[in-house]
């Protein structure tokens, strides 16, 4: 046996001897690191004695085969410093690299703050164990966790814990809470693994945005996983007042406020009168981080398919676009017109199509507008969800390129204007909507001169001139009437002079105007041409002119009152202003085609008056000020004193005067205007205009249009409509302004608007009211259009108030002896759940007499599932209510 061994042996040696040297593999490596020491207890002087004696062939070759070729893999010794913790306990033991805290424990690591009954640090492997009461706070996510037990692994960013609540996007400021996220993550979990710093996964656990315990709603899975700002789970339930109401075979949900995430929104559904039931669905895409859009349909059950959507973009700055549009395919509905006896399909279907938006080509240059295609005022008025823009008859669009060359500015303008008026309905009969004024400005290019000193070689003079001016490509049609392509170039410089005579202040004015036109109208003054329409000619047609005006503001007067019994002192002042208008030269504003307010130009000779009285209210006494902020150029104070006896104390003290101070005990306080009244009227000393006036038709000129908004001119006349404006805000949270103009010639009221609001806790109640006698046109005669419209509300709470909050409103109009709108919504809201109810009703003629029913449910970081939006709310909307309160 031993000759065998011994031949075995030999012959196994021969084997590996000739392997290894014909393996190309086999060879010397290069190791990155050496070995490490037998023992890591060797003190400085072992280890320098060591080093002068000369190694053993022991010592290179180890014993152990698997060492012969690779390095033992072990991490690095942790430095004598050790990781950046602080501890803090009623009591702290420790054992070689292993420390305990006992009672209180606080253990700080970063922006990590451990508190627990019982902590026990390993330096050597950086590791926490903490027991009893755990709570974490910190982090990136700022994160608070509370757990029974758990385990931390520092460098490795990796944890456990048991037994989980907490919480994500709230930070402890104090006492304080505060929210870093607009809609925090609550969770629940019996395991919590953290697998790097931001990312954990929640084992057989729950998510919310209630308050814990009993949330109001909650998602119940086994495996959440939370990472890169969003929280994932499959396979969950979805329970409501712990009652679980359906499965989810997935859900996704961002943690961050700027996350967004492409997919199906919550679907749409209501019942109307109009539209019969409604089921609607919409798909909402991230395009990328600056671009998003929405794209959806409903089915209206009694009409047809009713598509919608919109896109955003947000750039640098203002830079920004957006587009919104919604259709009817409508099927048609069946009415019986007037004079007919069998009913008639009337298709009521249209597309309105919204965009706006501006971009900065530079710091001096851009682009900006407003662009609304309308196919179909009847589609406006049958379906708007929102009172106001179903009753407007007008749509504008407009985009101008505008840049701004140290003063004087060129731009670019490209504008369209439609008027649906009297288009809806003929005798109450629908018809086909036609534009009843169409007028396009295609294109129209300017070039503007703010007012500026007039500059010689000597300097700038006291004197300031401007120019206006364009060229511009016109078009108007309405029915019978057609001006296309009338090419205009105006032009108007004008020279100013502001005098300031000790307190008074005095402004002449001269200018001269220039218009051509490549186009003129005949009016027609009989009326024998549809009605008086005006015939349209090509002719070339040029208005010029001169004016000039003066404009005098003598001194206010004021005087004070004290009221000693309410401790107020009340100021009334008085501005009086007179001003003087003349033109002479234009004696052919009849002939002159109207499409802007630069073509009703008129001569004029003129005189008016302004009377502003403002009266302002100040609390007397002293009364603390608010701290304001030290100017730059003063020193301030050091937050943090150095040791010599020069520095500046770290904070004053309030009771020591300092130089410095921000704030006086005895600073009176600004007076506020609580009420103003301005009248305002204009003599005519040329009643007829140079002629421009025609008589029994409406007439619109600049000189009445800078007065008043109302139309009254149809008839020569010496002396304007008294205009009065009143602004009243005296009592808190009360507000209330009365626009009122009279005409005494006429002896009636032309406009009588009046808005009041009253707010007392969470209460707000108004009343809006609405009375207009205008000239109109009635063929070729002069007419009153009449109008008198009534609007009270109530408002209770806010919509994002808990609790019950409520809102109702209504519209009644007199002249018709109708109710046009009514709506009432009532809103709860509990934690993070709230209900939506509310009713509204429009009856707006015969085209449309609408009942819809209002709901929707809200759940907080889910969304809200019902037909209650921006447009269909009876409440306001949180900008308009705000100013309410």
């Amino acid at each position: 046996m031993l000759g065998n061994d011994s031949v075995m042996r030999s012959r196994y040696l021969w084997c590996t001897t000739l392997f290894l040297l014909c393996h190309a593999q086999m060879h010397t490596q290069v190791l990155t690191n050496t070995l490490p020491a037998a023992s890591s207890s060797v003190t400085d002087t072992e280890s320098q004695s060591q080093q002068a004696q000369p190694p053993t062939p022991a010592a290179d070759i180890p014993d152990d085969p698997s060492l012969q070729l690779l390095p033992a893999a072990r991490p690095e010794p942790v430095p004598k410093t050790g990781l950046p913790v602080r501890l803090e306990a009623k009591e702290q033991t420790h054992a070689g690299d292993v420390t305990t805290l006992t009672g209180e424990a606080v253990f700080y690591y970063k922006n990590y703050v451990i508190h627990a009954d019982k902590v026990v640090y390993h330096q050597s492997t950086s590791t926490v164990e903490a027991e009893g009461h755990l709570q974490l706070e910190g982090g990136p996510n700022d994160a608070i966790f509370t757990a029974s037990h758990g385990e931390m692994h520092l460098e490795d960013h990796t944890a456990r814990f048991f037994d989980v609540t907490g919480t994500l996007g709230v930070r402890h400021m104090g006492k304080t809470q505060i929210f870093t996220t607009p809609d925090p993550f609550i969770f629940t979990g019996r395991v919590l693994l953290q697998t790097a710093e931001g990312s954990y996964r929640i084992l057989d656990g729950s998510m919310t945005s209630c308050r814990l315990p009993k949330p109001d709603w909650a998602l119940v899975s086994r495996s959440i996983q939370v990472d890169d700002g969003k929280a994932s789970t499959h396979n969950s339930f979805f329970k409501f007042w712990q009652v679980p109401l359906f499965y989810l075979p997935f859900v996704a949900r961002n943690l961050d406020e700027t996350g967004r995430e492409t997919g199906f929104l919550i679907p749409t559904g209501e019942n109307s009168s109009t539209k019969g039931l409604v089921i609607g669905e919409e798909v909402y895409w991230v395009i990328n981080r600056s671009m998003d859009m929405t794209i959806g349909a409903e089915y209206w059950s009694k009409r047809g398919w009713h598509p919608k959507g919109d896109f955003r973009y947000k750039g640098q700055d203002l830079d920004g676009l957006t587009v919104r549009w919604d259709a009817l395919l409508d099927r048609g509905i069946e009415e019986t017109l007037s004079g007919a006896t069998t009913p008639t399909l009337v298709n009521q279907g249209g597309t309105d199509i919204l965009a706006y938006g501006r971009k900065d080509l530079s710091t001096n240059t851009r682009v900006a507008g407003n662009v609304e295609y309308l196919s179909s005022y009847i589609y406006r008025l049958a379906f708007d969800p929102n009172l106001t823009q179903a009753t407007s008859s007008e749509v504008q669009s407009n985009v101008a390129l505008t840049q701004n060359l140290r003063g004087f500015i060129p731009s670019l303008t490209l504008d369209r204007f439609q008027s649906f008026a009297g288009s809806a309905s003929t005798n109450g009969t629908p018809v086909v909507s036609v534009p009843e004024v169409r007028i396009l400005h295609l294109p129209s290019l300017r070039f503007d001169v703010p007012d500026r000193p007039l500059a010689f070689a000597a300097g700038n003079s006291p004197a300031y001139w401007g120019l206006g001016s364009s060229i511009a490509d016109l078009s108007r049609a309405e029915p019978h009437f057609h001006a296309r392509n009338v090419g205009r170039l105006d032009l108007y410089p004008h020279l100013e002079w502001p005098l300031h005579l000790g307190d008074w202040n005095i402004l002449p004015e001269v200018a001269l105007r220039t218009t051509q036109y490549s186009g003129h109208q005949i009016p027609d003054l009989l009326g024998t041409h549809f009605n008086g329409v005006p015939f349209v000619t090509h002719d070339p047609l040029n208005r010029s002119d001169v004016e000039a005006s003066l404009d005098i503001r003598p001194p206010a007067l004021e005087r004070d009152f004290t009221l000693s019994r309410w401790h107020r002192e009340l100021r009334h002042v008085i501005e009086p202003e007179i001003f003087y208008r003349y033109v002479t030269g234009i004696n052919n504003a009849r002939q002159v085609l109207q499409f802007d307010p630069t073509d009703i130009a008129t001569n004029t000779n003129e005189a008016g008056y302004s009377l502003t009285q403002r009266f302002y209210l100040k609390r007397l006494g002293p009364q603390p000020c608010v701290a304001q902020p030290v100017p730059e150029h003063q020193p301030r104070p050091s937050p943090v004193p150095d040791s010599s006896p020069d520095s500046a104390p770290a904070a004053p003290d309030s009771n020591t005067e300092s130089p410095h101070a921000t704030e006086s005990p005895n600073c009176a306080p600004p007076p506020r205007e609580w009420a103003s009244w301005q009248i305002t009227q204009k003599f005519f000393i040329d009643p007829n205009f140079g002629g421009a006036l025609i008589p029994n038709r409406r007439n619109i000129f600049d000189s009445t249009l800078d007065l008043t908004g109302v139309a009254f001119l149809t008839s020569p006349r010496n002396i304007s409509p008294v205009v009065s404006r009143v602004r009243f805000e005296a009592i808190d949270r009360l507000r209330i302004e009365w626009d009122f103009d009279y005409d005494p010639k006429a002896g009636r009221v032309n406009s009588d608007n009046v808005f009041a609001g009253y707010s007392f806790g969470r209460t707000t109640v108004g009343l809006g009211h609405a009375l207009l006698n205008a000239a109109d046109e009635s063929g070729s005669t002069a007419s009153v259009i009449q109008s008198q419209q009534v609007q009270p509300f109530i408002y209770f709470g806010k919509p994002s108030d808990v609790g019950l909050s409520l809102a109702l409103n209504a519209r009644y109009d007199f002249t018709h002896d109708s109710l046009q709108y009514g709506g009432v919504q009532a809103i709860y809201n509990w934690n993070c759940c709230g209900l939506n109810v509310g009713y509204r009703k429009f009856a707006l003629g015969s085209l449309r007499d609408e009942s819809e029913w209002l709901w929707g449910f809200t759940l907080s970081s889910i969304g809200t599932a019902g037909n209650i939006h921006s447009s269909t709310a009876v409440f306001p909307t949180p900008d308009v209510l705000s100013r309410m309160y």
